[in-house]
């Protein structure tokens, strides 16, 4: 670490429900290109603009998995805030707290494009970049419109992986495999707990 240069954290955000190597991909890269100190894996409590159509996991199963997810990577850390917190997740107020934390830290906050195209409808939207850098990784068949020009994105050409969640959870409900989409510890913690039957 050089003498004089600010700690550079990176803010990933999501339900994890699950986590899969496309967030471990993302975390990677966008910590390697912004030369990020660490990245806080942020697990959400209510994700209430998803509440209404996906049940999720309970959140003390979704930290457990991220926590699988990031060991044997020393800058990545599973991040509880938002659960101690409570009600729902709001990722101003995030990112507001890490600030209030430790003002010295320059938060870079990590979004795929589909995130970006709707941050305008986010609580306290305006405020974001108050705190945090907003780092966005492009997706095939998303354009960044004019709307979205209110914010001062740093856009990367990420990664591309075609993994979701929502894919996951679909192939366990159908027996298949999903070895290749997730780290071999949140597996073997899925199959063990029954998940996502």
């Amino acid at each position: 670490m050089f003498v004089g240069r600010k700690r550079k954290i990176g803010v990933l955000g999501g339900s994890f429900d699950p986590p899969h190597l496309g967030h471990i991909a993302i975390a990677e890269f966008v910590a390697s290109k912004r030369k990020l100190d660490k990245v806080l894996f942020v697990v959400a409590n209510i994700q209430w603009q998803k509440a209404a159509e996906q049940v999720m996991l309970d959140p003390a199963l979704r930290l457990e998995m991220v926590k699988l997810a990031v060991m044997g990577n020393d800058s990545f850390y599973a991040s509880n805030l938002e659960i101690e917190r409570g009600g729902d997740s709001v990722t101003v107020e995030t990112l507001e707290a890490l600030h209030d934390d430790d003002p010295e830290v320059e938060y870079e906050l990590i979004i795929g494009a589909d995130n970006a195209t709707t941050m305008s409808t986010w609580r306290r939207s305006e405020e974001l970049e108050k705190y945090a850098k907003v780092i966005v990784l492009r997706r095939p068949g998303i354009h960044l419109t004019d709307v979205d020009k209110e914010f001062n994105f740093v856009i990367f050409d990420g990664p591309r992986l075609d993994i979701s969640s929502a894919i996951i959870r679909s192939a366990i409900k159908d027996g298949d495999r999903i070895d290749h989409l997730v780290p071999k510890l949140v597996m073997d913690y899925i199959y063990q707990k029954g998940l996502y039957r």
